[in-house]
């Protein structure tokens, strides 16, 4: 496995509508990962049987059991084989468990030492089942590295070019931003003074009402931000208009390529099925056919290398993003040199 990746920690693996009546399996900082609702919940277990190694993914859930799809061994939440149609289990037939918990819509997996895995530690994203939102959900593969994922969102000035027919404002060249972290949480916060709404806010305000937009990310561990985007009266930040927020919960798959599962929560046009829609095209427009080719080019370019090997260029706004790739990588080095996790990084 690469060392690009924290171990001890809990990665997204899908929204909780993926995981039905049927396993679902993918591939979190390289281990095969199966899931899938057991007889008392959530189970997810390694993604091989240990019969053929044929993964588990390609079978079915049988009486609250993962059945293999080739000889029908079947695996309970212990990943012992609990069923041989033609005999006794196996003694030998055991595969790895992981912890798996679901919040908020979200279901989310532990890669390390389960004795460590405390649910308490998840970052909150309680708004995306929060009463009175409206709520929608997507995922896109990336084959890109996390990290350079993570850079998009922590630098969002980004929209006024990648995103320029939906976000792009008349205000950037006022733009303010700042930085500032909370123990081990990075914020990011810029804000379009007095302009006019960008496109995709012209269904909900008149294009002619003067507004600030601000926009504010909050990264968490290991690689998972929270987006709010408020709407206010000019110079009057007490003077709400709308807002939305959005998670962006990037999964490393493997180097090279990871899980991008976003999400945007409004508390306008609740219920309104063509707002839904609007915020489905953009979503498939902004991550599928804008962010995603950009991502996916980067990596491309880069190949094997780390892009900060490269000592790339830093802009002034780039200083959430390395904050946190600096606050990822020392808790890496910690965890790899089988040492408890430091102490939160000051301001």
């Amino acid at each position: 496995m690469s060392d690009n990746f924290l171990r001890n920690t809990w990665y997204v693996f899908a929204w909780s509508d993926e995981i039905d009546g049927k396993p679902v399996g993918r591939k979190i900082i390289g281990d095969h990962i199966v899931c899938f609702r057991g007889r008392d919940g959530l189970v997810a277990l390694a993604d091989s049987c240990p019969h053929r190694f044929v993964p588990l993914s390609l079978g079915s859930v049988n009486d609250g059991l993962l059945e293999c799809a080739y000889h029908g061994l079947r695996f309970g939440a212990e990943g012992r084989c609990v069923f041989n149609p033609l005999g006794d289990p196996p003694d030998r037939a055991v595969v790895k468990t992981y912890p798996v918990v679901e919040r908020n819509g979200v279901i989310w997996v532990w890669t390390g030492d389960p004795a460590l895995a405390d649910p308490d530690s998840i970052a909150d994203f309680s708004f995306l089942t929060a009463p009175g939102r409206a709520t929608v959900t997507g995922y896109a593969h990336v084959s890109a590295d996390y990290q350079l994922a993570i850079d998009n969102l922590s630098d969002l000035t980004h929209i006024q070019f990648i995103h320029r027919d939906f976000q792009a404002s008349e205000a950037y060249p006022r733009l303010e931003h700042k930085t500032w972290q909370d123990g081990d949480d990075v914020y990011r916060s810029l804000t379009f003074p007095n302009g006019r709404p960008a496109a995709f806010l012209q269904g909900f305000l008149s294009p002619d009402h003067l507004i600030d937009f601000t926009v504010e990310t909050r990264w968490t561990l290991p690689s998972n931000v929270k987006l709010t985007a408020t709407v206010t009266e000019p110079g009057a930040p007490e003077q709400y208009l709308i807002g939305n927020d959005s998670a962006h919960l990037v999964t490393p798959e493997d180097d090279g390529s990871c899980h991008y599962f976003y999400a945007h929560s409004r508390d306008y046009g609740v219920g309104d099925p063509v707002a839904d829609e609007k915020v489905r095209e953009w979503q498939r427009i902004g991550f599928g056919e804008q962010d995603k080719p950009v991502l996916e080019a980067q990596q491309r370019r880069l190949g094997h290398r780390d892009i900060m090997q490269l000592r790339p260029v830093i802009l002034p706004t780039d200083v959430g993003g390395v904050r946190a790739r600096r606050i990822l990588a020392q808790r890496i080095a910690h965890e790899r040199r089988g040492e408890p996790a430091p102490q939160a990084m000051e301001d």
